[in-house]
């Protein structure tokens, strides 16, 4: 697990500062390469292989490929074995040598044999080309600017500001960036806040030519059910998943929220024998500690349990700003980073259960989702919202609001029109917001594909809200975030499985639930999802609400076209509407501070 960059052009001094601005990232190492075509940098965090042999940037034997690598392949084994049946000759135990390698084999069709996680450059002199790629789930983050002559990369996106301001380009906002995080409070990849930076999609590959400058994009093959998925193999199929995500030469512990994803994978441990370090995070007012207690005792797991009070809300408060480059409206980002720090004390790779609920249909807009029609209209969601501004009183967000939104949702239902309810569902932004823009935005990148259930949170919400945020808790304290769930062995189970064993009779994640309550009782299984986010008034607003009062200022000097400047300037003069819509719409507030947080560092030549 680590840190990596690049670009075309020759400049270690450059280099050394954008690896510094990610530190954090890799301590155990660091190395940069510089020739007259690229120069490349990479941070070091040991996992598999200590020894100086897994040394990045890395080269083949006649230096004619060089890898920059973050991720861990846990079929690497079985990989190398087929390579030293080819005649391959290794020089070490790392995945780094196995992927460089299989790249040396196969060419870039070493990426669909490769079975984890990774964001990853090649330096290709035998074709002049740069090779970037990125897993098929995006659980790595991978970022990049490309103009007429640059192509610069890195793992976060400070490293390529890093590289702006050292060459004096301006951040312009982007449109649709701005409008998705103020819709649903992140922003979809390619998408950042500006238009400059973007995001490498999961499992996609660019070629940069070194020669004439110019990238071409390409997919990974997705992984395929082999016809329809047997419910009785699930429990071997997340085991072998869970077995294969213990490779570690380094101590490995997990994050136990209560809830059924990671409830599933302490259970598999307990069936592995694997007695691990728990890590739980006690959140005021919610109860999901108290069955995460219950089952690691279950499960035989070692498990410690982190108080989140005012002293650790206003560290990690601190922490935060310090850290996070691009805005995420999670109020969970807090409590994962005070977990994440927990953990670093003890081990250096930690599990987690993100993807249960997108692979197998988790969230209550679920559904919603299932009983809409699943051709897509962009048209009618358009025409039907047209463009209004909503009213601001007081009687319209208590009282009619929820009326009109439940007659929307089943307006958009009939009309068939999937992407506009999935919109609907998920907007945080008490309709301050025209989701027009967004609209029209996602219509294009669907460009025909038909949506299924859990298809926009896979595609989108858990790349870029809640791998984002694993990665950026787990990486700011120096230990590796995996994720079991997230598998493409996995992924193929339930892309043949039955809609009956995700999502039946108002139970979501069925399969999920009846394979716990084989082993636990229905109390610990069957109750209200209370997530991992905090409360914004005993936190936020109880020792910060000036931060909240300044970023709703500088939204409003940002003048942003779409955004309704009356909730805006209705929240600094009037404060029973600033006290309702922290009761009705605390995650508005908390979107605003993260946008004033994190694009205030920087010089914008249009906001």
């Amino acid at each position: 697990m680590c840190g990596i960059a690049g670009f075309n052009f020759k400049d270690e001094s450059l280099m050394q500062s954008m690896i510094g601005s990610i530190d954090h990232r890799g301590p155990d190492d660091h190395g940069v390469f510089s020739d007259d075509k690229v120069t490349l940098g990479h941070k070091r965090l040991s996992i598999i292989d200590l020894s100086s042999a897994g040394h990045q940037p890395m080269f083949n034997d006649d230096r004619s490929l060089a890898i920059v690598y973050n991720g861990e392949v846990y079929n690497f084994q079985n990989l190398r074995q087929e390579l030293i049946n080819k005649g391959h000759k290794f020089r070490s135990r790392t995945d780094t040598e196995v992927i460089l390698r299989g790249y040396d084999a196969y060419g870039e069709d070493v990426f669909n044999k490769l079975r984890g996680m990774w964001a990853l450059a090649i330096y290709d002199r035998r074709h002049n080309r740069i090779v970037l790629s990125r897993d098929f789930f995006g659980i790595k983050p991978l970022y990049y600017y490309h103009d007429a002559d640059s192509l610069v990369f890195a793992s976060e996106s400070k490293a390529i500001i890093t590289f702006l301001k050292k060459r004096n380009i301006k951040l312009h906002n982007s449109p649709e960036g701005l409008a998705s995080y103020f819709v649903l409070g992140y922003t979809p990849q390619p998408l950042t806040m500006s238009q400059e930076i973007k995001k490498v999609a999961p499992g996609e590959i660019i070629e940069f030519d070194l020669a004439s400058r110019r990238i071409v994009s390409k997919s990974l093959l997705w992984p395929q059910s082999i016809g329809v998925s047997d419910p009785k193999d699930f429990e071997m199929v997340m085991l072998e998943s869970v077995e294969r995500h213990l490779i570690s030469d380094v101590p490995v512990g997990v994050f136990l929220s209560g809830g059924a994803d990671s409830t599933l994978i302490a259970l598999l441990l307990k069936k592995l024998n694997q007695k691990l370090k728990a890590f739980t995070v006690r959140i005021p007012g919610k109860k999901d500690a108290d069955f995460a207690g219950k089952i690691a005792k279950f499960a035989n797991l070692d498990h410690e349990e982190i108080v989140f009070d005012d002293d650790k809300f206003e560290e990690m408060y601190q922490k935060l700003w310090l850290m996070l480059d691009q805005p995420v409206a999670d109020t969970s980002l807090l409590p994962s980073l005070l977990v994440s720090q927990v953990a670093s004390k003890s081990v250096k790779v930690v599990m987690a259960g993100e993807g249960g609920d997108e692979l197998f249909w988790g969230y209550d807009r679920h559904q919603s989702l299932m009983g809409a029609n699943n051709i897509l209209e962009p048209s009618k969601f358009v025409e039907w919202l047209n463009n209004r501004r909503q009213p601001t009183s007081d009687l319209y967000l208590r009282y009619l609001r929820p009326i009109l939104r439940r007659l929307r949702h089943s307006g958009l239902k009939r009309r068939g029109d999937f992407l506009g309810l999935y919109l609907e569902l998920t907007n945080l932004s008490n309709d301050f917001v025209s989701r027009i823009e967004l609209h029209r935005y996602f219509e294009r990148r669907l460009n025909g594909v038909k949506p299924e259930v859990g298809s926009f949170d896979r595609m989108f919400y858990l790349p870029d809200d809640l791998l984002y945020k694993n990665d950026f808790a787990t990486m700011a304290n120096t230990i590796e975030g995996r994720v079991p769930i997230l598998d493409k062995e996995v992924y193929a189970f339930t892309n043949g499985l039955a809609t009956e064993y995700k999502l039946s009779n108002g139970v979501s994640k069925k399969i999920v639930k009846d394979y716990l309550a084989a082993s636990l009782p229905p109390e610990l299984i069957l109750r209200s999802k209370e997530g991992f986010s905090i409360p914004i008034e005993p936190f936020i607003l109880k020792h910060h609400k000036k931060d909240i009062e300044e970023g709703i200022a500088y939204l409003l000097d940002c003048h942003i076209e779409y955004i309704d400047r009356r909730v805006l300037s209705k929240l600094l003069s009037d404060e029973n509407y600033f006290v309702l819509i922290s009761k009705k719409f605390p995650s508005l507030l908390f979107m605003i501070l993260v946008f004033y947080k994190t694009t205030s560092k920087y010089q914008w030549a249009d906001l």
